[in-house]
């Protein structure tokens, strides 16, 4: 019966690393930042002579707009950016529009947000921002959340509703989503070793050693398996983890019964 109880012992242990790797995961998991990368900063000097750095607005929902005044669609998304810039208050959302083309001076930057009724920042891009920022057909759109992580791009005109959605959810702490897949697929791979663990502990505490002679005696082990599931109470779907003492008795109860 030492020999059995070792076993059971040695499960417990099993489970008990099983759930501090899980907890380390669940922590990681939510943590909106993870597998999330990190806006370029930068310092420009906007059309108004006034200098700036992105890392100057952490706290708000930064939307970075890549345009040229000579850019069609970049001209009819300032339709839809003047709406979200009136929309939010200026201490939780910003715009900052950057324009790309390196021929274009301030004072074409100037009259450009002037004849557009541009109110947000607008700056020239001095610094190669547009090539951190991975830029190439524009409009592109970037949108950094609060806490300066990049979130969402849109490369072409991009409705109103489409941003504003993505910019409401950030602002109520709905943006953040799920756990990343990567993270996901841990959790699921952490389980399915839970259960192997479960199945040959079971296996070595009832003296599964002998292979499926044929389809009957197979299906007479899955059922018995089943069984010691139910006794041991280990749960499929981890809602819960409770263990029978390990006394001698308990242990010959459980044979018994599944004998």
């Amino acid at each position: 019966m030492s020999i059995v109880k070792s076993y059971l012992i040695d499960m417990q242990v099993k489970v008990s690393l099983f759930w501090l790797l899980f907890i380390i995961v669940f922590f990681l998991g939510v943590n909106p930042a993870v597998g999330l990368d990190k806006a370029p900063d930068f310092t420009l000097v906007d059309i108004n002579g006034e200098q700036f750095k992105l890392s100057d607005h952490l706290g708000k929902i930064v939307l970075i707009d890549f345009f040229a005044t000579w850019c069609g669609p970049c001209i009819s998304e300032i339709e839809h950016l003047r709406s979200l810039y009136n929309k939010y208050p200026r201490d939780q959302f910003i715009i900052i529009s950057i324009g790309v083309d390196p021929e274009e001076t301030n004072n074409d930057l100037k009259n450009f947000a002037q004849q557009y009724g541009m109110e947000w920042t607008v700056a020239r891009d001095t610094d190669q921002i547009s090539d951190k920022y991975g830029v190439s057909p524009i409009p592109h759109l970037v949108i950094i959340d609060a806490e300066g992580y990049r979130r969402h791009d849109h490369i072409g005109l991009t409705e109103e509703s489409t941003l504003r959605l993505e910019i409401d959810n950030l602002l109520s702490g709905t943006g953040n989503g799920g756990p990343p897949y990567t993270l996901i697929a841990i959790i699921v791979g952490a389980i399915v070793l839970f259960l192997v663990i479960g199945v040959v502990a079971a296996g070595q505490i009832l003296g599964w050693s002998e292979a499926p002679k044929n389809a009957a005696h197979a299906s007479a082990l899955t059922e018995r398996a089943f069984v010691t599931f139910h006794k041991l109470r280990i749960p499929v779907l981890l809602n819960q983890i409770t263990f029978p003492k390990t006394s001698a008795t308990n242990v010959a109860i459980m044979k018994s019964d599944v004998a």
